[in-house]
Parts: structure tokens; sequence; C-alpha cells
């Protein structure tokens, strides 16, 4: 490796275990004949959903689950914005998934529906607890279930949606109060997002300059930074995961 090869934009201990969760999550969905689609927020299928049940319903039918039952429920909200001029609301959960009575439930909140493209990560991250229901625990150990299931999400093809939408800073106003807020929504960083998306794009033969693309303009170099390192480190990235004992990865 040359002194001044391209590095991930990741730690070398995160682009192992994403190449690690990738090797279990095939061991999860069979994609051998599966060319996932690379999904962007221009995609027509999200354009076109008007509604919060209409864009889950795309959503599902984008990770091929549209005739797994489940049961959508809006959950109302309201910003309080308090006394604070910038409010960090911290790590947000903004959806949720459950198990009820036998039935699966996906429960949303309402404020998502300003940010469709946000709301649409969420509705495939909490699908893809819905996949990983019965996987076991994924490499590193049940600690990183929710770092897997973010994984999972990219792996499926929503990498860019959840890289977009993973830190969120605007303005708010209600009457006399005016100022900014900061969130921060799933469990990935937007570095990792976007390196698990650099090897989607190798692994199903996307063009990356798409998912580039479509990415936040900050987020871009990282995304070239990855593909380059992808391609020099693993030019035959199913190889690669082919070759990855996960028993190495079994929480001790």
């Amino acid at each position: 490796m040359g002194l001044f090869a391209t590095k991930p934009p990741v730690s070398r201990e995160e682009f192992d275990w994403l190449l690690a969760c990738f090797a279990w999550l095939r061991t999860v969905v069979d994609d051998a004949d599966l060319r996932q689609e690379l999904v962007l927020p221009d995609h027509s299928l999200l354009m076109a959903a008007q509604t919060g049940p209409e864009l889950f319903g795309a959503v599902r039918g984008l990770m091929q689950m549209s005739d797994w039952p489940c049961r959508l429920e809006m959950l109302d909200d309201a910003f309080e914005p308090g006394d604070a001029r910038i409010q960090l609301e911290g790590s947000s959960a903004c959806g949720t998934f459950s198990v009820e009575q036998g039935e699966a439930v996906i429960r949303y909140s309402a404020s998502m529906l300003r940010n469709p493209d946000a709301l649409a990560a969420t509705f495939a991250h909490e699908l893809c607890h819905y996949l990983l229901m019965e996987a076991g625990d994924p490499p590193g150990g049940p600690d990183l279930m929710e770092h897997a299931t973010d994984c999972a999400a990219a792996f499926l093809g929503f990498g860019v949606l959840l890289a977009n939408s993973a830190r969120q800073f605007e303005q708010w106003t209600d009457g006399e109060w005016q100022g900014w807020r900061a969130s921060t929504a799933g469990y990935l960083s937007e570095q990792s997002l976007v390196t698990a998306t650099a090897l989607f794009a190798r692994l199903h033969g996307h063009n990356a300059k798409m998912a580039e693309a479509g990415l936040k303009p900050y987020l871009r170099s990282d995304m070239r930074k990855a593909v380059k390192a992808v391609a020099r480190e693993h030019d035959d990235l199913d190889r690669t995961l082919r070759s990855i004992d996960l028993a190495d990865w079994q929480h001790t």
C-alpha cells in the first residue's frame, strides 16, 4: 500500500467492521442473484408519495418487503422551543419497531413528515429491524445491533438517504422565540454510512458517481475517498466478503 494512498473516511477498525457486517448480512439476505437498487433522494417512487403511508409503501417495495405484514402508526408530537437559542437534541429515535401480540408495528414521528427523505431513511431502518429480528447477533455482539441495522439499510440501497439525514441543522420560530436546532438520527456516523454506500455500490456494480451526486455537498469528498479505498483494497469485494471468518467477530 502506497504511503500516500487514499484512506477511507473512517478508522481502520470501523472499516473492517463494515466489511464484516456486510459479510454477516449476506447470511441473512441472499443477494447472490440480487442487484439491489441504489435509492437516491429523487427516486420516482419516493417523489410520488404524498402521505406517510404512501412513502412507507414505496420504501417497502424498494426493500422487497411489501408482502411482510406490518402495521404503520403515526405519533403526534410537538416541538417545544423553550428558551434556548440553539437546541441540541442529541441522537434521536425518529421511529420505532415492535412486535405486539404477534403483529409487527412501526411507528414514526409526525414531525418527520416535514422531511420526506429523512422519513424514508427512518422507514428503511425500522424495516431492517423487522428483517433482522431473528438474525442473531451482528459482528461485535448485541451492543452493535442498532449500528448493524443502519448498515443493513445501506446494504439494501438506502445509504445515501441515511447519510443525508444523519445530521440536521435547521432554524425554528415560535412567536417571540426563534433560533436554531441541531439533531442527529441513527447510529452510524455520516462517514460510516458513506463508506457503507461505497461498499454497496462496489458490490452491486452501481455508478458511485450517482451516489456521490445524491449526497449532501460536504459528504461528497468522503464518498470519493471511500470509493478509492474500497477499489484499491478490495477490487473483488465479493471474494473479500466470502473470505471473512465471522467467528473472528463473535462477541466474548
